[in-house]
């Protein structure tokens, strides 16, 4: 039996204005997302049957217009030349081309979108991610994108999420550079970033290879805390500690051996860190 194909260019305003209704400008992207979402899992099968492929397609090509069309309103000289305005928006390094981008590029680029092309890209990483939610590059793009178009406490979740996501993927998929990336952007927000104990860990690995010291024992020390694992958090600050000392960071290993004592004063860990104070404090007098 033949099931016939929603019609996107009613369905997606539709979604859009429910979404503006409920949540302000962001439910302009997140209702047609969440009517994709939902029409899709309903009608899987039949579409399965009927050769959707190009369903994809022809929502992306939708999106845009719709995008380019809101933005219009918001600007009549962007309306008079389409043709212009397009030409000059860089290709979605997320979408197309064989080498990914670095965290780098990813971030001038953002910062070089005007308003229009901003909302534009970011429904380009939210049909990535729809079509591959494991897409490191993609998500890093959006969190970015919506840390730029969803500013204030209002729209903190959203934000928050974007970027909690983007780590996420990036840790799973050994993006390490990429979840470095986004937590620096968010790093203001840091104690806000809704990850779980796990991902605590693993960033902060991920940062301490990349020796940022201090965040590395932030981020190990919160995950462990979160856990409710109190030994745990101190052993993070005093492997890092250690690292920072073997390092002959003496200044930073002292830093964190503070924070140890002034968190914890009746740490089991007490004496063994009082007796590396005294070791760093030695090595900086020589120097």
């Amino acid at each position: 039996m033949r099931v016939d194909r929603p019609n996107w260019k009613v369905v997606l305003p539709v979604a859009a204005g429910a979404g503006f209704l409920l949540v302000g400008f962001w439910g302009l992207i997140l209702g047609p997302i969440a009517a994709v979402a939902f029409i899709s899992a309903r009608g899987g099968k039949q579409a399965a049957d009927n050769g959707a492929d190009d369903e994809a397609r022809r929502l992306a090509a939708y999106m845009a217009d719709a995008a380019k069309g809101e933005s219009a309103g918001a600007d009549p000289r962007k309306a008079e030349s389409p043709e212009v305005a397009a030409a000059d928006v860089p290709p979605t390094p997320t979408v197309a081309g064989s080498r990914k981008p670095t965290f780098d590029e990813i971030k001038q680029r953002v910062a070089q979108l005007d308003a229009r092309q901003a909302f534009e890209a970011l429904a380009a990483t939210r049909l990535a991610s729809l079509d591959n939610a494991r897409d490191a590059h993609a998500a890093t793009e959006a969190a970015l994108l919506t840390r730029r178009l969803a500013p204030g406490a209002k729209q903190a979740g959203v934000r928050l999420r974007a970027a909690a996501n983007a780590i996420g993927v990036s840790l799973a998929g050994g993006h390490a550079l990429l979840a470095r990336g986004v937590f620096s952007e968010y790093i203001a927000e840091r104690t806000a970033l809704p990850l779980a104990p796990p991902q605590w860990e693993a960033l902060g690995r991920a940062l301490l290879g990349q020796g940022d010291l201090m965040e590395a024992a932030w981020a190990m020390h919160a995950g462990a805390l979160i856990a409710g694992d109190r030994a745990a958090a101190q052993k993070r600050l005093i492997e890092v500690a250690g690292k920072a000392a073997d390092g002959g960071q003496s200044a930073v290993a002292l830093k964190l051996y503070g924070t140890l004592l002034a968190k914890y004063p009746d740490s089991q860990y007490a004496d063994f860190v009082r007796a590396n104070v005294k070791a760093e404090q030695k090595k900086l007098g020589k120097a």
